[in-house]
């Protein structure tokens, strides 16, 4: 039921962007001439956007999407990736040394799951974190938050975060510069990728 779910959410959206394209052409082609001749102030600032919207907790998608639209699927990549390891480190130290009450009052009330991973955390504490970030268990930023109360080291969770968000960084990249060049093919591919990517992560959660 799940497989055709997704299947259905795909197709979906595969169909929506290819009638709303000329709309979404005209979007991509203002944000384009705004960021011609200013790729470093573009890179720039969706780092520092990425970054302050991992701690107020605003979802950092749209910002993944649009640097794959303004700066191609490499620069793209290497961007929202920086943003995205920049924003969960800062929430990891505020939640670790800032807020820790409010996050075991409010965030980890909310998500008891994460307590099954505690001894794996322990165990194998970098396989894990890039095994979370590699499955959408739990929303990114809220994850974010929750490994500042864990045992992981700073070290262990920087590390096993970027590396873990590569494999999703890029597809939503790819995502985004699809969208751009009106590929309802590439979109499909993307959001397949995305998919697989959710199976994937579980079989590998599964494995340590």
């Amino acid at each position: 039921m799940k497989k055709i779910i997704l299947i259905i959410v795909v197709a979906m959206l595969s169909l929506l962007t290819f009638l709303y394209r000329i709309e979404v052409l005209s979007f991509v082609k203002n944000l384009e001439a705004q960021s011609v001749g200013n790729i470093m102030m573009t890179i720039g600032t969706l780092i520092v956007l990425k970054g302050l919207f991992a701690v107020i907790g605003f979802p950092g998608t749209p910002l993944t999407l649009l640097s794959g639209s303004l700066l191609g699927n490499l620069l793209g990549t290497i961007t929202a990736l920086v943003g995205n390891t920049l924003g969960a480190t800062l929430a990891f130290l505020l939640a670790r040394y800032t807020l820790r009450e409010y996050v075991q009052n409010m965030l980890l009330a909310k998500y008891p799951t994460l307590k099954i991973y505690e001894e794996r955390l322990e165990r194998k504490p970098l396989a894990t974190v890039i095994a979370l970030r590699l499955i959408p268990l739990f929303p990114f930023n809220v994850l974010n938050f929750l490994f500042g109360l864990t045992s992981v080291s700073l070290k262990q969770y920087i590390v096993g975060s970027f590396f873990g968000m590569i494999p999703g960084t890029f597809l939503f990249v790819y995502f985004g510069e699809s969208l751009r060049m009106l590929s309802p093919v590439n979109v499909l591919f993307a959001l397949i990728g995305i998919v697989l990517l959710t199976y994937v992560g579980k079989f590998y959660e599964k494995k340590f």
